[in-house]
């Protein structure tokens, strides 16, 4: 039994495996591998990450992936053989990364979740609530209270209070096949379903756009993670990077 949907599972294990530098065979349950990433892969941008971390660590099922610069490899392969995964990914386990990579001015991020969707699992149902915000609808909007959305977004998702935004979701790229929601609902206005019909509409919009649906989310954003798994997104895998 799985927690985690097989399907989106194994389109994000071949594009993980193309990204990483592994083989989809040194991704089977239970495998850790620590990989030096190739200059192809760090050339090119990851998960919308411009330049490609230096350091990428993903948990998918019951595998874990580390691949870092050639410099570390040895350090984190013994890091990794001495932590169970479940430690590995949590902020203890980016402590101890962290300790092998801040003497080269790296730090490490994470985890977060990352959740997915197609067509088989976002909610059809529409909210008659939001709109579909262009630039003119969202020229005065204030993004530091709206921070997990972008002003330069290929498409947003609004609903408003006579004139006042309550409630924001927007769209970016961040690289074949995925593109990206980014959610907030102002404190006043929160407990009333505006999250999951902004997130929704833009789940919706990307399906219509024929890619793949996601959204991460830190561990203890329990907010955000009720929401995104209530459109019908579901977790796939867990990642840490260095910064």
């Amino acid at each position: 039994m799985t927690s985690t949907d097989s399907v989106l599972e194994k389109k994000l294990k071949h594009w993980l495996s193309k990204s990483l530098g592994v083989s989809i065979s040194d991704m089977s349950d239970g495998m850790t591998s620590v990989v030096a990433a190739d200059q192809g892969s760090i050339d090119e941008p990851w998960l919308g990450y411009s330049p490609c971390p230096p350091l990428r660590a993903v948990r998918i099922g019951n595998s874990t992936v580390i691949s870092a610069r050639e410099e570390w490899i040895d350090e984190l392969s013994e890091l990794a053989g001495q932590l169970h995964p479940d430690i590995l990914f949590s902020t203890f386990g980016a402590y101890e990364l962290a300790r092998v990579t801040l003497p080269y001015g790296v730090a490490v991020w994470g985890p977060d979740y990352y959740l997915f969707g197609d067509q088989r699992t976002v909610n059809i149902n529409e909210d008659s609530r939001v709109l579909c915000a262009g630039p003119a609808d969202l020229v005065d909007t204030d993004y530091s209270v709206f921070w997990h959305c972008r002003p330069s977004s290929l498409a947003a998702f609004a609903v408003f209070d006579g004139e006042s935004l309550i409630a924001l979701a927007t769209v970016w790229d961040i690289g074949d096949p995925f593109l990206e929601i980014g959610m907030d609902v102002v404190p006043g206005a929160r407990g009333k379903g505006l999250g999951g019909a902004v997130v929704g509409a833009a789940a919706r919009w990307i399906l219509s756009q024929e890619k793949l649906v996601t959204a991460s989310a830190a561990p203890f954003n329990s907010p955000s993670l009720r929401t995104l798994r209530s459109v019908g997104l579901r977790y796939v895998f867990c990642k840490m990077k260095g910064v």
